[in-house]
């Protein structure tokens, strides 16, 4: 819940710095070595939005792969069955490359005036 709690804290900075806007959408990635369980982080923003200003907000998830960068070849492939011996050469001398990331990628704002007409005026950040 605590981590739901900070994304939307973010969200709402990010809203804060157009005064007048309102929040449609918001997108996060999230490294399957993050620790963060997609099904649960949507349950709780759906529970903590609800009833306030921010409701009806809507999120989207993109699912970032383990991958690992050999340090002999130079390649970055995506580490399979949590072996991560380079896929290319077989070098066990690999460094970190990504999965473990988990940050709001964009946020939507409706601006008052499109709000009023009744269309949307996404901007992404």
């Amino acid at each position: 819940m605590s981590i739901a709690a900070a994304v939307l804290d973010a969200v709402r900075a990010e809203s804060e710095r157009r005064p007048g806007s309102r929040v449609s959408r918001a997108g996060l990635r999230i490294g399957e070595l993050s620790g963060v369980q997609p099904d649960a982080l949507q349950f709780c923003l759906e529970a903590l939005v609800s009833g306030t200003d921010m409701e009806p907000l809507a999120f989207d998830f993109e699912l970032l792969p383990w991958t690992r960068k050999c340090k002999q070849c130079g390649q970055t492939y995506r580490v399979v069955d949590y072996q991560p011996a380079c896929a290319a050469c077989g070098s066990n001398d690999t460094e970190a490359a990504g999965g473990d990331e988990m940050e709001l990628s964009y946020v939507e704002l409706e601006e008052p005036d499109a709000r009023a007409a009744g269309t949307q005026s996404p901007e992404r950040e």
